[in-house]
């Protein structure tokens, strides 16, 4: 029996997007990594607060201070929609597979 053109494309959209999460995660947690976070906050991020410096891995974020992060802004909110894209493209996967018009008869 072969799979449906729709079934398989939803298929696919689901497997790339998963990847897709876990490499914009990859890069955000590479922005975790500093051999001296004081240096690194005083040269590109305004300044370093011994308050802040803690790292969290979900969200990704390590703060120089109030107001800078050291994780591009738009990492979070991208795994979450990547992530959200993959539940629903095979939820829809699914959802073709089971409906009886997408099937083709041979």
């Amino acid at each position: 029996m072969a799979v449906p053109g729709t079934v398989r494309q939803w298929a696919v959209a689901a497997s790339c997007a998963l990847p897709a999460a876990f490499l914009v995660y990859a890069w955000g947690a590479i922005h975790l990594y500093t051999p001296d976070i004081r240096e690194t906050c005083d040269l590109e991020h305004g300044g370093w607060d011994r308050a802040y410096g803690q790292v969290t891995y979900v969200p990704l974020s390590r703060r120089c201070n109030a107001y800078q992060d050291m994780v591009p802004p738009y990492v979070n909110p991208a795994v979450v929609a990547l992530l959200v894209a993959t539940a629903l493209f095979a939820g829809l996967a699914v959802a073709a597979r089971r409906n009886p018009r997408s099937r083709k008869e041979q």
